[in-house]
């Protein structure tokens, strides 16, 4: 073999080596391009330099890789252009994969870090005081939770109360063990009077919302604990009106807040 394409045979090498293609694999390869009718099997895995078991490891992974065709008791190499494309795809999807744990990693770091530099230099806590909840029935799940702890007292505001059912037993539950419950919601027809009574004749105090419209529902447990959702669009006259996705929270200020406006409501509401 002449210097020249002795060079040339060492950097196709080294090129393959940087896409993830042994030696062995490069040499069965480079050899089989060599032959354009192909080689035996036997005489690839016996004949090329290399020992019997390395000569099929290396055959079975140029396969996989789209380098070579097994056609009956021969093997071919394919076009250098098709075999290329494929490394590049594989080489593709493991990029972004690797891409995706790296972006990750990186905002998790971030979230952990951020908040602390701010602290120590604005005097700024940029905490988290709400944590989304995945959607309707995950709030209820997440309701019937805050429910059963219950210690003292529980404040509902709701409209037509549609999720009464999934949680009435560990309410009647919560009222068996002392806990004063008011629920605030809009009593209007007979399906929502109906269920303002049930409440009422096993111990929950029901009003009925002056207003017709209030774009926030939620439950509020002892005072530490609040599950709530915002609509996004007017509920009255929109046939599938938008909300926020729910939130959790046990931050102070948000529960004050949902408390007073509850509270107000309560005082205005009327009397079932």
């Amino acid at each position: 073999m002449a210097k020249s394409d002795t060079d040339s045979r060492s950097k196709d090498l080294e090129l393959f080596r940087f896409l993830g293609v042994t030696d062995n694999e490069s040499a069965i390869y480079l050899s089989l391009l060599e032959r354009p009718r192909g080689e035996s099997i036997d005489n690839v895995l016996t004949s090329f330099g290399l020992a019997p078991q390395d000569a099929e490891r290396a055959v079975r992974s140029l396969a996989d890789k789209g380098g070579i065709s097994i056609n009956s008791n021969r093997i071919e190499a394919n076009p250098p252009a098709d075999f290329l494309s494929n490394i590049l795809r594989e080489k593709e999807l493991s990029l972004e994969v690797e891409l995706k744990k790296v972006q990750e990693a990186a905002l998790n770091l971030e979230s952990s870090l951020d908040a602390f530099y701010w602290e120590k230099r604005m005097g700024v806590r940029p905490e988290e005081i709400i944590r989304s909840i995945k959607d309707l029935p995950s709030m209820e799940t997440q309701t019937i939770e805050l429910i059963s702890k219950a210690r003292s007292e529980i404040f509902i505001f709701a409209e037509r109360f549609d999720w009464y059912e999934n949680i009435r037993s560990r309410l009647r539950e919560a009222l068996g063990r002392g806990v004063r419950a008011e629920v605030l919601m809009l009593v209007k027809d007979n399906y929502t009077t109906k269920r303002a009574k049930e409440l009422q004749n096993f111990g929950v105090e029901v009003r009925h919302c002056a207003e017709e419209w209030y774009p926030v529902r939620g439950t509020l447990v002892d005072d530490e604990e609040l599950v709530f959702l915002i609509w996004a669009t007017k509920k009255v006259g929109v046939e599938r009106p938008v909300y926020y996705r729910p939130n959790y929270t046990k931050n102070a200020g948000l529960i004050r807040i949902f408390k007073d406006a509850f509270k107000k409501r309560w005082e205005e509401a009327k009397a079932i």
